[in-house]
């Protein structure tokens, strides 16, 4: 549908037309009301038949609408019209990145600017997932950059509430593809797989990667072998293009990897270590060569490609959790695991690998300064369960981390990249120092059960006489998995501190209330009908540093486990499982969630907490129905 200027649509006046693509046209218009303009994007008509696509342009332009953020651009409001759906968005006068860089920087744009801007649009897209809203076409012509004023160049995400249509992996095809750009879709999202934020961060990546070096990550005039690449080739290397970059080879490797879980926690996590390089001496423009005009720049959309075919979905390298049958009935105690111990195979070599491509440069590197400082190697006991006891055939492992701290006034911080090993889940963490231990805590993702979630990583290490530093190390899954390892770090020689992000730069740790969760509690779960149950558990609790979000762990020996994430003020419980009522019963699905919400005022221990829940029971008649549940836990002592 093609608007005229001075059109009326909707109650808007057409003003002119700011761009058209695959999921419409964007125009300037006057508002029905107000004395503004406003960026009008009219959907094709297409879509709005699609009752799949109703749904979800209805639920996500509402949800998008309620975004309130420095870098997204705000939604005013969405409706039907002429058989097209429409979306209001604020107008962004300036231009986008994309154009930026092909106008301003041909061969790559200078790596401070590109972090500016990633930064921000990270920080975006992490604002947008909490609130369970993905964005799915993040690409440099939706990154808006205003005019430069008094308040410097200002940077907005475009697009959010754009529901966008996943057609089915089996059709994939260079036509029917309507989900984001090729050039910088997420594997997943290309073969039609279920996504989550961690598509963003992959199409944050390439965005970046398009930004530093005037091209996509893969080049073909063939959308169709763009996609395999997406789906099969491993992540390009930075260095080949910009080789003052070959540092960041490690960080595009991971924000990139093929299989989610082995990308970043967060897209701001990928915007840090992108940041960690942007110092002098790195992407001024007038050390980037252009780029020749020969070469291919911008893949074309427009010639119809064959379906590519996709291979079989990789099976993770771990091996199954092991797991006790959960108490019968509405009881919250459900099975706890152990996070097997075999490893995830990494796609990027390691970051000293990485890094050695690299120019020699004549100044020596930055002296190692700082308590805990270098490159350390880690080496592994054998996992176990939380209780101590391992699963057949553990065997003990090795990681290599380069490590860089300082200390300040708040307290001293370390920043560690994991240069080699395949151990642990996360490959960058934080350390700080609490009461003379060195502690990190992270978030990532794995599977516990054949079931994707959040793992949570820790780190306690303490330093002893002889230099090195020892302790354990952990993984805690929602869904009840865990394991912790002892570890130990000994220094193996000096650490380009360069390599790794300046620990100068964090701000101080935040200690959260719900880190008084802690010690012996007895659970209490009561239904309507008066069924009552009790069990007792050992509580950890482990918070990010920022403080806003804690895991806190309820165990019993031998693998009994509950879960309950703190987030916004209170912890939730949410855990679903396949089980018989009674025994010999058919199989039933339970669901059970709970909330908690932190007692006030605050208290370290913290003697009690309660909540309310519902279980949710499908499947064929049985003595078990769904129920409301009331749960108290109650401190026994430490």
């Amino acid at each position: 549908m093609s608007l005229e200027v001075g059109q009326v649509f909707a109650g808007y006046t057409i003003r002119r037309l700011l761009g058209s693509g695959g999921m419409g046209q964007v125009y300037l218009a006057a508002h029905p009301r107000l004395p503004r303009e406003d960026a009008l994007k009219v959907l094709p008509p297409e879509l709005t038949v699609d009752p799949e696509f109703r749904a979800r342009f209805l639920r996500e332009a509402d949800l998008a609408a309620g975004l309130s953020h420095p870098h997204i651009v705000r939604v005013h409001d969405r409706g039907e019209e002429d058989g097209h759906f429409w979306i209001s968005m604020a107008y962004v006068p300036g231009t986008d990145a994309g154009r930026l860089q092909r106008e301003n920087h041909p061969g790559g744009m200078p790596l401070d600017e590109v972090v500016s801007i990633i930064t921000a649009v990270a920080s975006a897209l992490d604002y947008a997932h909490h609130r369970g809203l993905l964005h799915r076409d993040v690409k440099p012509a939706n990154i808006l950059l205003t005019d430069t004023d008094a308040q410097g160049r200002r940077v907005f995400l475009a697009d959010f509430g754009i529901a966008r249509r996943i057609e089915d992996a089996t059709g994939l095809t260079a036509t029917n593809m309507t989900v984001g750009t090729a050039a910088y879709a997420a594997p997943e999202q290309l073969k039609g797989e279920p996504i989550d934020g961690r598509a963003d961060q992959y199409a944050l990546a390439c965005t970046a990667f398009h930004l530093l070096t005037g091209a996509a990550p893969y080049l073909d005039s063939n959308p169709a072998v763009v996609i395999s690449q997406h789906v099969n080739a491993p992540p390009p290397s930075l260095a080949a293009r910009r080789p003052e970059l070959a540092a960041l080879d490690p960080v595009f490797a991971t924000a990139m990897a093929k299989e989610p879980a082995r990308r970043f926690g967060s897209c701001g996590e990928f915007a840090a270590l992108l940041g960690g390089q942007a110092s002098p001496g790195y992407a001024y423009a007038g050390q980037i060569p252009p780029r020749p005009d020969s070469e291919t720049t911008q893949p074309s959309f427009g010639v119809a490609a064959p379906t590519v075919p996709l291979p079989p979905k990789k099976r993770w390298g771990r091996r199954p959790a092991v797991l006790v049958p959960a108490v019968a009935g509405v009881a919250l105690l459900i099975a706890g695991g152990v996070l097997a111990g075999d490893r995830l195979t990494r796609s990027h070599e390691p970051a000293n690998a990485a890094a050695s491509t690299a120019a020699p440069t004549p100044k020596p590197p930055p002296p190692n300064t700082g308590p805990f400082t270098g490159v350390y190697r880690a080496d592994f006991a054998r996992i176990t369960s939380i209780e101590g006891m391992p699963p057949p055939g553990a065997a003990p492992t090795t990681e290599t981390w380069g490590v860089s701290s300082a200390c300040r006034p708040t307290g001293c911080v370390a920043t560690a990249t994991r240069l080699t090993g395949e151990t642990m889940q996360v490959p960058t963490i934080v350390l700080d120092q609490v009461d003379g231990s060195w502690v990190s805590v992270t978030a990532g993702s794995s599977t516990c059960n054949n079931a994707e979630g959040e793992i949570w990583e820790t780190f306690t290490l303490q330093p002893r006489p002889d230099g090195t530093l020892a302790g354990e190390a952990t993984e805690m899954m929602a869904k009840g998995c865990a394991n912790k390892r002892n570890v130990t770090f000994t220094r193996t020689g000096d650490v380009d501190v360069k390599s790794v992000a300046d620990p100068n730069t964090l701000p101080p740790r935040v200690v959260s209330p719900a880190a008084g969760v802690h010690g012996h509690y007895r659970e209490t779960g009561t239904q309507p009908n008066g069924y009552r149950e009790q069990n007792d558990f050992a509580v950890r609790t482990d918070c990010l540093r920022t403080g806003d979000r804690c895991m806190s762990f309820f165990h019993k020996p031998p693998l009994s486990a509950m879960a309950l994430v703190f987030d916004g003020g209170a912890w939730t419980y949410d855990r679903e499982f396949d089980m018989p009522c009674t025994r010999g019963a058919a199989m039933e699905h339970t669901r059970i969630v709970a909330h908690f919400p932190l007692p006030q005022p605050p208290e370290d221990p913290i003697t009690l907490i309660s909540g309310r829940g519902h279980e949710d029971v499908t499947g064929p008649p049985s003595p078990c129905k769904s129920t409301d549940i009331d749960v108290k836990f109650a401190r026994t002592g430490d």
